[in-house]
């Protein structure tokens, strides 16, 4: 037998799964809305026909036909060979919305609802298809779609505003309103807005996903360089600098090489170099440097430990740029520091597949992550001695035509 408290979990699921106003939305016929139960068998009316009296009498108590809603029972007859004639529920259904919002305490909501959807579609019906697939959103949402449908009708009006959030005066919005509501205002702006309007390619909200996606200004990363040759300092009258990202992708600096690197120090101390420049300390901010135009024909380098993670980013890079080289990131510079090796927290280590690796990168790749030489091996870079670098950097500055 099912008890009343049953009957409205069961019928809650239907709200909590939207089904029941996916259907309102729709038109398709939802009610009467049939709750599943079992009958009590012969054997349980006999051996327990007192408790199920009782479960009987809660159940019609609690019935559209004794409070006026909720849910309809249909009986039907038996014969019983000890007890003679019995009627037991057939059929338990909620007849009608009302009935049915009434009783799961929904009713509210419901009329809310239909107010909310009505107010939304009337000021943007291309949000109709986004409601339809999550209905519950729009009360979730409830007290903000003022808010929401100015910044919607805003975007729609300026497309890649090229503006701070700060910068954008719209009647009872603040920037903090929409630095809280990115996830609700991504999903509603790629409803309503044409394709030309937002940067698809960028999906996430990290790194400044959403100013990226809907063309704002916003707090860029910082690329921090310096410059290697006398007669680039000499020229530029500066050797280490940080400018926004733009800036950087707009310069075009006549070098030859272009090192990277992950440490600071390294950076910092990294020696002379003719035609060269060094980037330092992105770590897996390595995306910054995506499709910056002068760097495409530059002869690159990556320095960053001798671990998961370094080759990691080292493959990104290479994804960028396919011309990337790897510096110090070889079997004879980790042999070279065996004392000094150290270890990987085991539960931070990149695991995945890395497609853009060289054969040998690719062996010693997995040389580290089957812990062949070492559990959870790793050589960070400043654990590499000076006079080392200098020397394998001393090859890369011969000219091409004296190496071996």
């Amino acid at each position: 037998m099912i008890s009343p408290a049953e009957i409205k979990s069961k019928a809650l699921n239907y709200w909590r799964n939207q089904r029941a106003l996916k259907a309102h939305l729709t038109g398709e016929p939802f009610f009467p809305l049939v709750i599943p139960f079992r009958s009590p068998s012969s054997k349980q009316l006999l051996e327990q026909f007192s408790e199920i009296r009782a479960q009987l009498q809660t159940l019609r108590q609690h019935s559209k036909a004794e409070r006026g809603y909720g849910y309809s029972i249909e009986f039907k007859q038996i014969s019983h060979r000890h007890l003679g004639d019995q009627l037991i529920p057939q059929r338990i259904s909620f007849d009608s919305p009302e009935d049915f919002y009434r009783f799961i305490g929904k009713q509210r909501d419901f009329e809310r609802f239909k107010t909310l959807v009505n107010d939304v579609t009337k000021s943007q019906p291309a949000l109709h298809a986004w409601i339809e697939k999550f209905p519950l959103r729009v009360l979730e949402y409830a007290v903000v779609w003022p808010q929401l449908l100015t910044i919607i009708a805003f975007f729609k009006t300026h497309p890649q505003p090229q503006r701070y959030i700060r910068e954008l005066d719209l009647q009872g919005v603040d920037g903090k309103f929409i630095e809280q509501h990115k996830n609700i205002l991504r999903d509603v702006l790629d409803c309503v807005l044409p394709p030309g309007a937002f940067n698809a390619d960028v999906s996430g909200l990290t790194r400044h996903g959403f100013e990226r996606r809907y063309g704002l200004k916003y707090d860029q990363p910082l690329i921090r360089f310096r410059l290697l040759d006398h007669g680039l300092r000499s020229a530029w009258s500066i050797s280490d600098m940080a400018m926004p990202l733009d800036e950087f992708q707009a310069l075009n600096i006549p070098c030859q090489r272009v090192f990277i690197t992950e440490n600071k120090i390294n950076g910092l101390s990294f020696p002379d170099v003719t035609n060269s420049i060094v980037i330092f300390g992105l770590g897996y901010g390595i995306s910054s440097l995506k499709n910056i135009p002068w760097l495409q024909n530059k002869e690159m380098y990556y320095w960053g430990d001798i671990d998961s993670h370094g080759f990691a980013i080292l493959s990104q890079l290479r994804g960028y740029y396919p011309q990337v080289k790897s510096f110090l990131m070889d079997q004879e510079t980790l042999t070279a520091f065996e004392p000094l090796w150290g270890e990987e927290a085991k539960e931070k280590r990149f695991v995945g597949t890395l497609k853009n690796l060289t054969t040998s990168e690719q062996d010693l790749y997995a040389l580290l992550l089957k812990n062949t030489l070492k559990p959870h091996l790793r050589l960070e870079q400043e654990r590499i001695s000076f006079s080392y670098f200098r020397m394998r950097l001393q090859y890369l500055r011969r000219p091409r035509d004296d190496r071996v």
